[in-house]
């Protein structure tokens, strides 16, 4: 288990939405940022393996906050530290 910070998981979720062409909510968004900093410290310690995740929910109901830059920095705060570490994976 570890802690994800709020702007990371907004960050992932809608960098999950470019890869995917489909939107996700922030429960997937958390899921998927720690799979990727698993996977970020698997390799920098040399181990392979492989990881699983879920999309675990669907993000239409979130259209009017977690996908609104306005709603996000607002609530959330500034997200690019977080987009630009998933931008260079």
């Amino acid at each position: 288990m570890m802690t994800v910070p709020d702007g990371a998981s907004i960050a992932t979720l809608g960098w999950l939405e470019s890869l995917l062409g489909r939107r996700v909510g922030g429960s997937t968004g958390t899921n998927m940022w720690g799979a990727l900093q698993l996977a970020k410290r698997m390799r920098a310690a040399g181990e392979a393996g492989a990881i699983v995740t879920l999309l675990c929910d669907g993000g239409e109901r979130y259209s009017d906050t977690y996908y609104q830059p306005a709603w996000v920095s607002e609530h959330i705060g500034d997200i690019r530290p977080w987009q630009a570490e998933l931008e260079n994976l």
